[in-house]
């Protein structure tokens, strides 16, 4: 007889295809980011030409690939490029499945949930951005890696090694990621020793042979485009960290060293009590998996806060480690749920969940491209789908894109099929014969030109020392800036026939 699946198991169907619909419905309606933008763009270039170089810029080749195959089978548009980052974050829900035998069934459930409907997590997953499809292939390393540990078979050691090199060939912060977890693991070399040489002995000479095989291959079809680039093997085992390295001082994203925990603390203070719950747990009954998630939270929290660029989306890498924490918090108040503290913590769980919804579609439905939200980073406005509408509704258009102060993006998306001049006006030169221009504020005084304006890029430039506990609560339930928003306009400029 066939074996019926299990409750556990139709749960985690229902739950992986309920996150793969709530990051599906409307996903191309948000205006792209700049960033979001690039990343349509040279995978568009990529799908079109098959023209891609690893350029540590834009960060590592996997989506690139995976964006351009997307568009491949399915067209290219502003919900295609969205597509797999949608995946890789109902990847995220599905992989809890692997963590039961290690967190526990109701830690890992807990933590699926959250990986599911999670303001953060879920903002990311619309995301054309390379951060969710790295924190996907950590946790199945995470998860790859600790089952070895407990159970070890011959075929995990290459599959780490080819997650690894999926890991460098998606973002540079596998570095932070091999950084935390190596200092980890010697560590417990000199504490456990037989713990973690145990399970290397074991699987034997060939299957780390393997490993190497697999991160070896792996890492160099990627890196040189499939061994048609054989510089970018180069630039992938040195330009990768050396351009970031140097990017240290440049302080990109100009925030304070404490922006994560202020980002924690207002859109995640549900996972930080919770997880704070499972650390307690962790370090009063450690295990290996336990253990390492603590330390994992609190070394990349460090780090992160450390390294000179600050952006909403690298919260997600210290997150990660603290949501599987919170999941175990929530196991431990489940398991004491007859006692009053344990009647006391489920109310608390209550509340937390509550808040994590209404902030999730507080960020994800409503203020989606409002600089109001700690999530959202110089976002493109509102108004520019509808410069974009107007644009494509004319009748082959000759454009004209100002591109200064960065404003070639995402116009270069958005205008992708259409001729259009990218020439920076605001140094020099006229404005070439156009139908419609798009002009920064500069070029347009400079020309002496009119047109219609319209925000083009918001921000909140945000003023840590103008918060007080009542704008702090003020902000934290209705969401009101505790100071003022700002933005860089632009000029919808159509010349008189």
């Amino acid at each position: 007889m066939r074996r019926r699946p299990s409750p556990e198991a139709l749960a985690y169907a229902a739950l992986v295809a309920a996150a793969l619909a709530v990051r599906l419905i409307d996903l191309g309606d948000r205006p792209f980011h700049h960033d979001e933008s690039q990343d349509a763009y040279f995978s568009w270039v990529l799908r079109t030409s098959g023209d891609y170089e690893y350029d540590p810029l834009l960060h590592g080749p996997l989506r690139f690939y995976l964006t351009a195959a997307t568009f491949l089978v399915f067209g290219d548009s502003d919900f295609t490029a969205r597509l797999m980052p949608a995946v890789m974050g109902t990847g995220l829900v599905a992989l809890c499945w692997l963590l039961r035998p290690l967190l526990g069934r109701v830690a890992a459930f807990a933590a699926a949930v959250a990986f599911a409907f999670g303001p953060t997590f879920l903002y990311f997953s619309r995301f054309a951005r390379e951060d969710v499809y790295a924190v996907c292939v950590t946790l199945a390393l995470l998860a790859v890696t600790f089952r070895f540990l407990e159970r070890p078979r011959p075929h995990q050691p290459a599959l780490i090694g080819a997650l690894l090199a999926l890991s460098f060939a998606t973002k540079e912060t596998t570095y932070i990621t091999v950084f935390v977890a190596g200092l980890f693991f010697l560590g417990m070399l000199v504490w456990a020793r037989e713990r973690l040489l145990g399970p290397v002995r074991a699987v034997g000479l060939e299957a780390w042979g393997w490993a190497a095989a697999a991160f070896i291959g792996v890492f160099t079809l990627l890196f040189t485009t499939f061994l048609t680039n054989a510089a970018g093997l180069w630039d992938g085992l040195y330009e990768s960290w050396h351009y970031w390295l140097g990017q240290h001082d440049v302080g990109r994203g100009g925030e304070k060293w404490f922006f994560y925990l202020v980002v924690l603390a207002g859109e995640e203070w549900p996972a930080l009590l919770l997880g704070a719950v499972g650390a307690v747990v962790a370090l009063r009954r450690p295990t290996l998996l336990r253990v390492f998630l603590v330390w994992a939270f609190a070394v990349s929290l460090v780090v992160y806060s450390w390294a000179g660029e600050k952006f909403a989306w690298l919260v997600l890498h210290p997150l990660l480690p603290l949501t599987l924490l919170a999941g175990l918090g929530v196991q431990a108040i489940w398991e004491a749920r007859a006692s009053w503290p344990g009647r006391l913590g489920m109310a608390a769980v209550a509340v937390c969940v509550l808040y994590a919804g209404v902030a999730s579609y507080w960020v994800n439905a409503v203020h989606r491209a409002d600089p109001r939200e700690l999530l959202v980073s110089t976002q493109s406005s509102e108004a520019v789908l509808g410069i974009r509408d107007r644009v494509l509704a004319l009748r082959h258009p000759r454009v004209t894109v100002d591109g200064a102060d960065g404003a070639t993006f995402p116009w270069a998306w958005y205008f992708r099929d259409l001729p259009v001049a990218y020439i920076d006006l605001s140094e020099g030169g006229k404005l070439p014969p156009s139908d419609v221009a798009l002009l920064t504020e500069r070029s347009r005084d400079r020309l002496g030109l009119g047109g219609r304006e319209f925000p083009f890029r918001v921000w909140w430039v945000r003023d840590y020392g103008a918060i007080t506990p009542a704008r702090w609560w003020r902000w934290l339930t209705r969401r009101e800036p505790w100071n003022d928003t700002g933005g860089l306009p632009e000029w919808l400029y159509v010349p008189r026939r």
